[in-house]
């Protein structure tokens, strides 16, 4: 089995999330588009994608180690304040089925899990969390 580098798997989650037909995204370390940039000023649904790497292991060695890699794919979703939690639960459904049991080569991701944070800082809160493993 190949062993999966830290960038092919930040490539496989960018490239799923890029796949999804929703709401803004912003992305760790990447300038905010004019769209993100619009829905963030107008206090419109949007969405922050992180990677969390979890920790690797080394599943085997024959000629070479092979090295298993965890993580979580953390997807917060931001809807107006005033709107109530169905807006925010909606997409969390779509971004759920959207990562859910994706496989790109040697990666894969688990079943996702949601959490409501309710009203932080002028948006209403949720977290859809994607455990994934790589190699």
């Amino acid at each position: 089995m190949a062993n999966v580098s830290f960038e092919a798997i930040r490539l496989a989650i960018e490239s799923r999330m890029a796949q999804w037909d929703g709401v803004p995204v912003a992305y760790d370390g990447v300038p905010n588009s004019p769209a993100l940039e619009q829905a963030m000023a107008a206090k419109s649904s949007w969405v922050r994608l992180t990677i969390q790497h979890g920790a690797s292991f080394t599943a085997g060695i024959g000629s070479e180690p092979c090295v298993r890699r965890s993580g979580l794919v953390m997807l917060q979703i931001f809807t107006p304040i005033n709107s109530g939690s169905r807006p925010a639960a909606m997409l969390a459904d779509s971004l759920a089925a959207h990562f859910e049991y994706y496989q790109a080569g040697h990666f894969s991701t688990q079943a996702a899990s949601v959490q409501r944070i309710g009203p932080q800082d002028d948006w209403y809160l949720y977290v859809v969390s994607v455990p994934f493993r790589a190699g």
